[in-house]
């Protein structure tokens, strides 16, 4: 048992043979505590920032094993640098284990280490306090090293890795595939072996380990190999050699998988960019609109899309130079007052993008009399009247509705509908609900895609009987039949979700997925499906009932309407779902669930490339109105609307 296969895929026996061992390079480990070992581990110092003293010993193991890929005999990538043990108590994830790593950063700083490794996060939490000590770290020349965590899915990283200061580290296996459980978002910066690698338990034992906090680790060494060739590097000049020095893997350039790619020990360039370079050419890459005017009508409001590279939410001012032409939110969701013209402004990290603000006069798109015309808001809302207006209707995409059937109506567009059932019926609504979802999708005037292809599959044959089998056809159906984009039903059974999503991945299949249901289950948590919560008319996110609700996680994409919208029901009329239409909210995430797959036709229509949940995950934060604030376990990137695809 040893590392020596990643050893030499990463460079580093190359470097080792040159005698390039990480000798005199401080390396904190902030994690549970660290056992030295006679002939195997030599921790050299430390603090305890739980007792307030030295007493570093780990009782837990993992930090025992972060600290021995760094540095130990037989395991480690810098086997002559210097480890400390910085001991917090990772078994509390709460605000008293943040508050210890700061003690520990500080502890860093004060003793002068050269990088810290932290092999955790925090998902779900903020810490002013902890992101301002990481920046003074990074200010006084330490190297933050973090696990970009396990999660298996398309997260907001947690912190510390998600912090500029930091540098976070996915996980890869040994044929450099993405590790299934390695979390994923354009901010990780690369990736590192951290699946199977060898390591010290807390007894001394060999043992093997896996996870993101292990690639972390053994990037962590990697740098120290680095550093020993010259300390005088600057904590971003040392970012800049290891992106022009990493292999690049998965898609051309920085991704959410491998970030820049694969890191490597290499011998330090004589010649390579000063610092000075790097900020000047930071400073167009800071903040910009990927438009040079925007359009809204009076009354109306429209997301001025603000964009950053890395692509990562930052905290920006907005203003505009005439309020009485048009006003801004703190969120850059741009209103139009009267019309006229004026400048919005917004400002990051001492850097000004500018984008002229053109407000209209109103074009209400009247509805024929016999709808609810208070109640198409949802239409107005997501910018769907303005994409019909430019021909964007979802022609072409075939959209699989897999449900409760539908009525034949003249009111509705339904190219084919198949029924998977024993009963083999010819448009029939099992309880009513196949109608109206359908109707929000392809209704002639209340769908958001009206020119798509829409294929009804009816999977149930009353009210919530569906067969695991049944549920199983009719994706299997959608792959045999080039569907585009589907709703991945809750009834499919977990054992064989991941396989079915997967299919459908590999068949260009988008599976949209409700954020509700009886129990979380494999089709919420993966990559290959875009999990929907709905929000009140008013953008209101209403947490669980008794039904456990929508699902509140870190794997929850977007949101829609829930309720509120005009519909066509199973008597050929047109109605508005309404919140007590039925007190389950599993069918509220199903309205919301409908309205995302319809903006996807639309997406998809301007862009045949977006053909699968990963590909339309990565553009959500351009695509979603933000909501409380920006990525959350409640709303996801926020409320999706139409859009031009750029």
């Amino acid at each position: 048992m040893d590392n020596s296969d990643f050893f030499y895929a990463l460079n580093i026996t190359s470097i080792r043979e040159k005698n390039i061992k990480g000798k005199g390079i401080k390396i904190a480990v902030i994690d549970s505590g660290a056992n030295s070992f006679d002939g195997k581990l030599f921790i050299k110092g430390g603090y305890n920032c739980i007792g307030k003293n030295n007493d570093y010993h780990d009782d837990d193991g993992h930090g025992t094993s972060v600290a021995s890929i760094i540095s130990s005999v037989n395991y480690g990538v810098a086997t002559e640098s210097d480890v400390y043990s910085v001991k917090v108590d990772l078994s509390l994830a709460n605000e008293i284990v943040i508050n210890q790593v700061v003690e520990g950063v500080k502890w860093c700083i004060d003793n002068k280490m050269d990088i810290v490794n932290m092999s955790f996060g925090f998902p779900g939490y903020e810490s002013d306090e902890l992101e301002a000590i990481c920046l003074e770290a990074k200010k006084n020349g330490i190297i933050l090293v973090c696990a970009a965590g396990n999660t298996s899915i398309n997260a907001y990283l947690p912190i510390p890795a998600r912090y500029d200061s930091t540098i976070s580290i996915s996980n890869i296996d040994k044929s450099n595939a993405i590790s299934k459980t390695s979390s994923y978002s354009f901010g990780i910066d690369f990736c590192c072996y951290g699946e199977k690698v060898a390591a010290l338990d807390k007894n001394g034992e060999s043992v093997v380990v896996s996870g993101t906090s292990f690639s972390s680790a053994m990037a962590t060494g990697i740098i120290a190999l680095l550093r020993q060739q010259n300390q005088d590097i600057t904590c971003r000049e040392m970012y800049e050699i290891l992106k022009e020095n990493c292999i690049d893997l998965g898609d051309r350039g920085k991704d959410l998988y491998y970030g820049y790619g694969l890191i490597q020990a290499i011998i330090v360039p004589i010649t390579y960019k000063k610092e000075y370079e790097l900020i000047l050419e930071d400073i167009p890459k800071n903040i910009y609109f990927p438009q040079v005017k925007l359009q809204v009508q009076e009354s109306d409001q429209v997301n001025s899309n603000i964009a950053f590279l890395p692509n990562e939410m930052g905290y920006v001012k907005f203003f505009v130079t005439d309020s009485s032409i048009a006003t801004v939110s703190e969120q850059g969701i741009v209103t139009g007052r009267k019309v006229g013209t004026t400048n919005l402004i917004a400002i990051y990290n001492n850097k000004a993008a500018v984008c002229e603000v053109d407000v209209v006069t109103s074009d209400n798109n009247n509805p024929p009399p016999d709808i609810p015309t208070t109640n198409l808001f949802n239409l107005k809302e997501l910018n769907v009247y303005k994409m019909h207006d430019s021909g964007i209707k979802g022609k072409g995409i075939k959209i699989a509705y897999l449900g409760y059937g539908c009525i034949s109506t003249d009111k509705i567009n339904v190219s084919k509908y198949v029924d998977v059932t024993k009963e083999k019926s010819n448009f029939v609504d099992s309880n009513g609900y196949g109608t109206i979802y359908t109707s929000l999708v392809s209704g002639k005037l209340t769908g958001v895609a009206p020119e798509c292809e829409m294929y009804v599959i009816k999977e149930s044959i009353d009210y919530s009987a569906r067969s695991y089998a049944n549920c199983q056809n009719a994706v299997k159906w959608c792959i045999d039949n080039n569907i585009d984009i589907i709703n991945f039903d809750n009834g499919i059974q977990d054992t064989v979700a991941d396989s079915l999503l997967k299919q459908c991945y590999d068949a260009n299949i988008i599976c949209v997925t409700n954020g509700g249901g009886w129990a979380i289950g494999p089709q919420h948590k993966s990559i290959y499906s875009i999990t929907v919560n709905y929000v009140t008319p008013d953008k209101k996110f209403i947490s669980g009932d008794e039904n456990k609700t929508p699902f509140s996680g870190s794997f929850v994409d977007c949101v829609s309407y829930g309720y509120g919208v005009t519909c066509v029901n199973s008597k050929n009329e047109y109605d508005v779902y309404e919140i007590g239409t039925n007190p389950n909210k599993i069918f509220l995430c199903d309205v919301a669930v409908m309205q995302v797959m319809g903006l996807l036709a639309l997406l998809k229509q301007q862009n045949p490339e977006i053909n699968n949940a990963v590909k339309v995950r990565a553009i959500l934060p351009k695509l979603c109105e933000p909501l409380y604030g920006g990525k959350n376990d409640n709303t996801g990137y926020g409320l999706l609307k139409a859009g031009i695809f750029q």
